[in-house]
């Protein structure tokens, strides 16, 4: 073994290019990496491997043993085509410009098949994705792609001299990085699209579009080619300086080597959320951590006390980490996007930099700081929400470029809050103590106020000083507080429990944000996905909650690639086992294995503790969407069911209390509406049903997993002249025929079918009001009968009905049908069902049981109110009492000012009455909006992050 202590940055810099023993083909690649990882898909390939995973593993160790074996050392040009999204080229080539590129480079007619599936390719999706025979083809667009090219090119028979080798390829996407006219690419592409063979076009495309082809195994061939292959690129994500560098299996990086080095980009430390009593969490910031004795000499010239902790305000901005070697700079956000050329890679150019000629000691050469980017509002003379910050950045940037007046007009620029050092002149620090951090950074950094300054920070020491600072930021309307142990050290690309943020509790809004990895789908016109916690005693996974909102049509795409081939039809013979998932009564109708799935970020308004056998974890989440496909996690990375248990526990009395008072009310209702007093006042609007009596026995679930209820059911029924009764021994006069609607085989059905009746299914009721005629009864309709046999000569040979030809969407033929005040009565539970399903609901429901308080004088603000109670709200003068204070001001009307006092003293209010429990939990809080929050809720029929719309 070689133990090599050079700096790696100093060898990264100035690695050489290894040699191969012959140059290797594209098609190597995609014959024995691409297709055969896609062949693993199915099962029926895996041969002797016992799973999917087993297989993937094996191809792709098997590739790089190949490689070594037959090619030589030189991985990085291979790698670039492995990892187009990790390849740092650009193409500015989505699936839409894909699309209508090969339309004009093929010259497809307008009239064609083919032009309609690519024009319309977005637009086609759930189309496609429900009446698709072909679902091998789902969503794939560079398979459909290259399926149409081979029709369309002329057949050529490609000779050994005309294989195309790693090089060429790159050479095109070289040439595709810096072609931004659509006839400057078509002219690079089809020369080659017309000479490679229809999989390699396939997986070209594939490339172009940046897809990462090996999903969630990644690792796995970083790992195969070095054993600290993945540890190196995860600090410098750099594919040419991981793989030039660990061309040989001897060499061995030691823990220095394996720091942050300027200007390669890496995640940055993240903190906890507070989860425990202010006491607990004094007495985690006061252990003690032995240290070398010229910290301890520090320690003690600082006059830090044992138990003190840094208090900072958490800042509403962009985490960002600023890199400086010499004078260029670079920029990388958490998720590692560049921002350099938005805030400046020198001391030239640049809406942050060219500010920064003396912010820097002239000695200090190279340094990565970790802070903060917000956007500065000069004239307001405050910090601006999240949201406008690139703006601000990119007018800043163009004003430099520029005379003409209307940029002037901006009044907002970027402002970099700085909180930590990792790195100075080639010295690591993420190994030494935060307190020796922190004191080199108020000696280094020359401030530029309001530009570049380093993030205030207080000692503290008792519970009452974290009350304080907690009060202190509700009344200026901040994001919360950090609080820090003074020994932290830094953890690249992880948690550290000794950094822990505490933010204020907001009204309407469960104050976390969950990382869940999928386990389920629900296929649906718009497909919802089941999710699940990790538990880690048992290393099973316990259904959580299904989410269907807030997902784009790229994630949709996104999803449906990753997970392809890999979803399992739920049913009796076909479950999950035990060990690897497990769900309560609500069942996907599709599953998939942990270890193929992929994470997502949800944010909900409330934990439901009502549904105790719904799903496996005991409880679920209310009112919840997708906020964004967490790329960055593996399922090992997810909120486990013992963190969800520790922040139900933090909730717990805030649910308990809501809740027990909503199923109160949930009781009352019901017992008002169904129990013989609102139905005999139910309007009947037809007759059709007017000559049968019902006996309801049991729910209706729909295919895609929404529930109608019993007492729907009921008023459906009445509403077309029905009659209901309890049982059957209980008939009115004159005598009907009684009809048994239920799809469970309960001990009341059992009865009813010893005594010869027909069980019928829900489904009927919806097709006979659908058609507005009574449907005779067909197989499809028929739960249980002793008389089935002559049911058969209604439908066809191929058991299909002669009178119903397509399904129904039932909750949506059910809105069409109830009123409002009957939806409202009858549609409490149904509504949480239709709202994780991402199934519409009728927007009066939008903000059902939330207070609003508006503020302002303007000629808008009583239209605003109407809307808000057209909507389902309800209008409060008790801004205390409400869940969204919203500040309203017409822009003409000149009014800011004044609405700003009025926010800030009802903000300072809200803080004088801010309450603390035992536990140290502090009492919930309005949220102050502005009325682009209302605005935007009802074009999305949904309630958005708050945040996003804060008054500053």
């Amino acid at each position: 073994m070689t133990n090599t202590s050079t700096p790696i940055n100093s060898y990264l810099d100035n690695v050489s290019t290894p040699t191969n023993y012959q140059e290797p083909t594209y098609k190597f690649l995609v014959d024995e990496l691409f297709i055969k990882l896609e062949g693993a898909n199915f099962k029926q390939n895996l041969g002797s491997f016992s799973n999917m995973t087993e297989k993937k593993i094996h191809i792709i160790t098997q590739f790089i043993t190949n490689f070594k074996l037959h090619i030589g050392h030189d991985f990085f040009p291979i790698s670039k085509l492995i990892f187009p999204d990790k390849s740092g080229r650009l193409y500015f080539i989505k699936d839409i410009t894909l699309a209508r590129l090969i339309i004009k480079m093929y010259n497809i007619p307008k009239e064609s098949e083919d032009y309609q599936v690519l024009f319309h390719w977005k637009h086609a999706f759930h189309t496609t994705k429900r009446f698709t025979t072909d679902v091998n083809n789902l969503r794939d667009l560079p398979l459909r792609i290259s399926r149409i090219i081979a029709n369309r090119r002329q057949l050529e028979f490609n000779s050994d001299d005309d294989k195309f080798s790693i090089s060429d390829i790159n050479d095109k996407l070289d040439l595709l990085n810096v072609a931004k006219k659509s006839h400057e690419q078509i002219e690079i592409m089809k020369p080659l699209l017309d000479k490679l063979s229809i999989p390699e076009v396939r997986w070209f495309l594939h490339i172009l579009l940046k897809k990462s082809i090996l999903t969630r195994f990644e690792h796995v061939l970083f790992e195969s080619w070095h054993p600290q292959a993945w540890e190196l690129f995860r600090i410098c994500n750099n594919l040419q300086k991981t793989f030039n560098y660990l061309t040989d299996e001897n060499i061995v990086l030691t823990p220095p080597q394996l720091n942050v080095q300027p200007m390669y980009k890496f995640r940055p430390q993240l903190s906890f959320k507070l989860l425990q009593d202010y006491s607990k969490l004094i007495n985690d910031m006061s252990m003690n951590i032995p240290m070398d004795d010229k910290f301890q000499s520090l320690f003690d010239k600082l006059e830090l006390k044992k138990g003190e902790f840094y208090m900072e305000e958490k800042m509403d901005g962009d985490r960002m980490v600023l890199h400086k070697q010499g004078k260029y700079f670079k920029f990388y956000s958490r998720r590692l996007k560049d921002y350099s050329f938005l805030y400046g890679e020198n001391f030239e150019f640049g809406s942050l930099t060219k500010y920064l000629n003396q912010a820097f000691p002239s000695k200090i050469d190279s340094i990565i700081l970790d802070g903060e980017m917000v956007a500065w509002d000069f004239k307001r003379n405050a910090i601006l929400p999240f949201g406008t910050l690139k703006s601000s950045a990119i007018q800043e940037s163009v004003r430099q470029y520029t005379t003409i007046d209307q940029y002037e007009q901006q009044s907002s620029y970027p402002f970099f809050l700085i909180f930590d050092v990792l790195h100075i002149n080639g010295m690591n620090l993420t190994n030494h103590p935060l307190f020796f951090r922190k004191n080199i950074l108020t000696q280094i950094i020359n401030p530029v106020p309001h530009r570049f300054e380093v993030l205030p920070f207080k000692i503290g020491y008792t519970p009452e000083e974290i009350q304080n600072s907690i009060k202190q930021v509700i009344s200026v309307r901040s994001e919360g507080i950090m609080i820090k142990h003074v020994q932290s050290k830094y953890f690249p690309g992880e948690r550290n429990p000794h950094w822990i943020k505490i933010k204020p509790e907001y009204l309407e809004k469960f104050g976390e944000n969950l990382d869940l990895t999928i386990i389920g789908r629900i296929p649906g016109i718009k497909d919802a996905f089941m999710c699940g916690l990790k538990n880690t005693s048992d290393q099973s996974f316990y259904s959580f909650c299904t989410v269907g909102n807030g997902f784009t049509n790229e994630e949709y795409d996104k999803i449906e690639r990753i997970t392809h081939g890999k979803w399992i039809k739920f049913s009796k013979t076909s479950q999950p086992p035990p060990n690897i998932i497990k769900f309560g009564s609500k069942k996907p109708i599709e599953w998939i294995h942990p270890r193929d799935s992929l994470v997502l970020e949800i944010k909900a308004r409330s934990i439901d503790n009502t549904s105790e056998y719904t799903y496996a974890a005991g409880s679920t989440l209310h009112n919840l969407y997708c906020r964004s496909i967490r790329d960055d996690k593996s399922i090992h990375d997810c909120c486990t069911l013992e963190e969800y248990q520790k922040i139900k526990a933090y909730y717990g009395k805030d649910i308990e209390k809501s809740q027990f008072a909503n199923k109160k009310r949930r009781k009352q209702l019901q017992q008002d509406s169904f129990n013989g007093v609102e139905t005999k006042r139910i309007k009947v609007e037809s007759d059709l049903f007017k000559s049968f009596q019902f006996i309801i026995v049991s729910d209706k679930l729909n295919p895609n997993g929404d529930r109608i209820t019993r007492d729907e059911l009921i008023i459906l029924v009445k509403k077309y002249g029905g009659t209901i009764l309890t049982s059957i021994d209980n008939p009115t006069y004159p005598r009907l025929p009684i009809i048994i609607i239920t799809e469970k085989d309960l001990p009341s059905c059992q009865v009813y079918f010893e005594k010869g009746y027909d069980l019928t299914r829900p489904n009927w009721l919806f097709e006979c009001i659908n058609h507005q005629q009574i449907i005779p009864l067909e197989p499809m309709f028929i739960f249980k009968s002793k008389n089935l046999a002559k049911f058969m000569s209604k439908q066809d040979q191929f058991g299909d009905s002669f009178i119903i030809h397509k399904e129904i969407d039932l909750s949506s033929k059910l809105f069409g049908l109830l009123s409002d005040q009957e939806l409202r009565m009858a549609k409490l539970d149904f509504k949480l069902d239709l709202t994780e399903l991402g199934i519409e609901i009728p927007k009066c429901f939008l903000f059902n049981d939330i207070k609003c308080c508006v503020v302002g004088n303007g000629k808008g603000v009583e239209k605003l109110r109407n809307r808000i109670e057209k909507y389902g709200g309800e209008i409060s003068e008790d801004y205390l009492q409400s869940s969204f204070i919203i500040a309203y001001q017409d822009e003409d009307d000149g009014s800011d000012d004044r609405i700003k006092s009025t926010i800030n003293d009802i903000s300072k209010s809200i803080s004088e009455n801010v309450k603390f429990d035992e536990g140290s939990k502090i009492s919930k809080i309005p949220n102050i909006v502005t009325k682009k929050f209302i605005e935007v809720c009802i074009e999305r029929n949904v309630i958005v992050d708050a945040d996003d719309y804060k008054y500053i």
